[in-house]
């Protein structure tokens, strides 16, 4: 969440209507040449204890990983979560049943990975949310040519489902508080949950390089960690504004309408970074932004999407109308979390800004929606742009 200018929904909604019809989370075929695979990863960094557990043991997480693969139709398409963690997220963001659970995704699961040599981008999920939240993203990226981890925080996600069935959940109800306001107490929390993110990160590119991590066929040898990037949304935006300051492998980041917390917002960055917020997201309602904008150095773009609330950066912002959001949340609520854009818009506009920018930066190819103003994207206005930053892909 960004602090004061999201409402958490589970917080505000009553249930979807008895007699809505459910329909699956929209996820648009990916539009690249190649097919996407995925597969799920259990890690264990068995070098760290983990600070957000209670009884102190190794960290452990669950990640998934895209990538492009061989196009053979015999490997299933996957699911978009197992069955407990799409109950879970259904009502975390108190979602029509069936919106999740059930749903499968362009995928196929542990296909064996196209040879080549594809870039890594990293992905940070938003305060106690889910690494599949941004799955339609990660399937356009895979589908592209690049390798995808998608990371959730275990102890603060609201579900982790592990191997053999076991689940963990959030270890303490101020993780997922902390950013209602921007109290010191709070920023606190905040910084606490994302040194252990950042650790993630840096250990999963560690696994990357050493060749260490339980990936599908093909993709160890496939993945190019020399060009690697990240992005997150909400508080997974000041997540990978962090961890690009703290590892210089990260060449190149987006924050999807996340605040910013830690020395990285006032240090800010001199590589490329594009910032993608929501309608009344600015650096007069969130301070951290007025902090963080002005500190950026490198290349960098902050684009305003009119019309588009917080939760319109993930997948479920794809699927709001179809699913009659608005009528389970008073008007302030329905604007701040999804507000009028429409899906369409809002998902062509998150699925094409991100890959264009992962384009330019990590695979060197031009592209001109990231310089100005278009009219294929009239909600998208250009409020900030400065840096030429190093040449594309370089």
């Amino acid at each position: 969440m960004a602090g004061t200018l999201a409402v958490t929904l589970s917080a505000v909604l009553v249930a979807p209507p008895a007699n809505a019809a459910p329909q699956q989370v929209h996820l648009p075929q990916p539009e690249g040449p190649h097919a996407p695979g995925t597969s799920l990863l259990h890690l264990v960094d068995e070098g760290r204890i983990d600070g957000l557990d209670p009884e102190g043991g190794p960290r452990e997480l669950m990640a998934q990983v895209w990538y492009p693969a061989l196009p053979l139709p015999w490997y299933e398409r996957a699911d978009y979560a197992s069955p407990k963690e799409a109950a879970r997220q259904e009502e975390f963001y108190v979602l029509p049943d069936g919106a999740l659970e059930g749903a499968v995704t362009n995928s196929r699961r542990d296909a064996p990975a196209l040879p080549g040599n594809h870039p890594v981008v990293i992905f940070y999920h938003g305060l106690c949310a889910s690494r599949t939240d941004t799955t339609a993203v990660n399937e356009r990226l895979a589908s592209l040519g690049f390798v995808v981890v998608a990371l959730g925080s275990t102890h603060e996600s609201d579900l982790v489902e592990f191997p053999g069935g076991r689940t963990v959940s959030t270890a303490d109800p101020t993780f997922c508080a902390a950013a209602s306001d921007f109290s010191t107490e709070n920023q606190a929390i905040l910084n606490r949950l994302q040194e252990a993110r950042v650790a993630d990160v840096r250990f999963v590119l560690d696994g990357l390089e050493a060749g260490t991590l339980p990936l599908p066929s093909g993709v160890a040898r496939s993945a190019d960690v020399d060009r690697a990037g990240i992005y997150g949304h909400s508080f997974g935006g000041s997540t990978a504004a962090q961890a690009m300051l703290e590892d210089p492998r990260l060449r190149a980041g987006v924050n999807l309408d996340g605040l910013v917390v830690g020395p990285v917002r006032t240090e800010g960055l001199d590589k490329p970074f594009l910032v993608l917020g929501s309608d009344y997201h600015d650096d007069k309602a969130d301070p951290t932004w007025a902090d963080f904008l002005p500190a950026l150095t490198g290349w960098h773009q902050w684009l305003r999407v009119r019309d588009a609330g917080h939760y319109r950066f993930v997948d479920q912002g794809g699927s709001a109308d179809r699913w009659n959001m608005r009528e389970v949340m008073p008007p302030e609520v329905w604007t701040a979390n999804f507000d009028d854009i429409g899906d369409e818009p809002s998902q062509r506009i998150l699925l094409d800004y991100t890959s264009a920018f992962f384009l330019r930066f990590l695979k060197g190819e031009e592209q001109p929606i990231l310089d100005g103003p278009s009219a294929r994207y009239p909600e998208v206005e250009f409020r900030t742009a400065a840096g030429e930053g190093p040449p594309p892909g370089r």
